[in-house]
């Protein structure tokens, strides 16, 4: 199953959301667009990074550069990579390195010095631009050798352009072009089960706003000179493509009411919920929510404690939680179920939103 793809909407046209991006799509395409095994990404080599390294025929060792903007010094980055590798020579249970190197660029134009500098160049290059295209409601890669035209490879993106369509009545704004790009990544149940969430948020109060922050986009009111008071806010993990839902919630079990930023652990496509996070800024991958254990602390749906044993390192003791209502658990500590038939109790989101949206309310009254 091809695997989603975050891109963005620019007044250019369809956009990788970035170069890493790009990336992982060509990564996960090589054999289809070059007939490539992939080999590695990313590598450090006397200091500098190769994009991508493949193998094709007798091993002969490919170098790909690619570039989600026009850049005037790939030729150099690849001259450079071309020169390290064969003194390095890493990988060479993989690679052959007595059969020529392939030299590859891929970038949506190149600048005209690129070409000045593969004239004059003893190496030989094979120069790619692309394109994605919006057609008949799907996305296409178009990628072609600048020198030859009439050969284009043409994949399948798995994206899909959202357009959400408010109700008659709901009196709530657009929502902004950052959210459509996220929401494409995802499918459709999981736009249905987001769209609730926003419509929940904007339709709680006039007062609270959606604005985008720093590639943040925030639900808070207004109040003073430049100050808000939020409510929630997402993030978009660019790496799972997933987005991220934050709450402002009090933190259980304290005497004083302590109101902070909560990471929330959501599930069954963003319908549940099984625990949420104290983060005072930035966010804890998709990819890391999906283990059971993280060195966080955190508070979890009642009855979860039942299911759940800690390991303790500096003791070596395992121990059951303390059955209260609210599991915590500080960091450090290796938290797993019980057995593998015993499940993890789950809260409808909507729930937990609504006891955020009653915390912002009475912070503003």
């Amino acid at each position: 199953m091809q695997k989603n793809v975050a891109l963005r909407k620019s007044e250019q046209g369809w956009k990788f959301i970035d170069e890493s991006e790009l990336e992982t799509f060509v990564w996960e395409n090589l054999e289809e667009i070059f007939e490539l095994k992939p080999l590695t990404r990313q590598l450090s080599i006397k200091g500098e990074i190769c994009d991508i390294l493949a193998i094709g025929e007798n091993n002969q060792l490919a170098i790909i550069e690619l570039k989600n903007t026009e850049d005037r010094y790939v030729i150099n980055q690849l001259t450079r990579y071309y020169d390290n590798l064969l003194e390095e020579q890493p990988l060479k249970t993989n690679i052959n390195y007595d059969e020529e190197i392939r030299l590859l660029a891929i970038c949506p134009s190149f600048h005209r010095h690129n070409l000045i500098d593969e004239k004059h160049s003893r190496l030989n290059f094979s120069l790619f631009t692309f394109l994605i295209v919006y057609e008949n409601n799907e996305f296409y890669f178009h990628l072609s050798q600048i020198h030859n035209k009439s050969e284009t490879k043409i994949i399948k993106i798995n994206y899909q352009e959202v357009n959400l369509q408010n109700q008659e009545n709901d009196n709530i704004p657009e929502p902004p072009r950052l959210l459509l790009d996220w929401l494409g990544s995802l499918t459709n149940t999981e736009i249905e089960n987001f769209t609730k969430i926003r419509h929940q948020i904007l339709t709680f109060d006039r007062r609270l706003e959606e604005t985008v922050v720093n590639r943040s986009i925030i639900y808070a009111s207004k109040y003073g000179k430049d100050k808000i008071r939020p409510c929630a806010e997402l993030c978009f993990d660019r790496k799972s493509k997933k987005i991220l839902l934050f709450l402002w919630l009090i933190i259980p079990n304290r005497q004083n009411k302590t109101i902070v930023r909560m990471q929330i652990d959501t599930m069954d496509e963003y319908l549940t919920y099984w625990r949420y996070i104290p983060l005072k800024e930035g966010s804890i991958s998709w990819e890391k929510l999906s283990y059971l254990s993280i060195d966080y602390t955190f508070y979890s749906v009642p009855g979860n404690s039942k299911n759940l044993l800690y390991f303790t390192s500096f003791n070596s003791i395992i121990k059951e939680l303390e059955p209260n209502n609210i599991t915590h658990v500080k960091g450090r500590q290796l938290i797993f179920k019980k057995s593998a038939n015993e499940e993890i109790i789950v809260d409808d989101v909507k729930h937990i939103i609504n006891r955020s949206l009653k915390i912002w309310l009475e912070r503003i009254s």
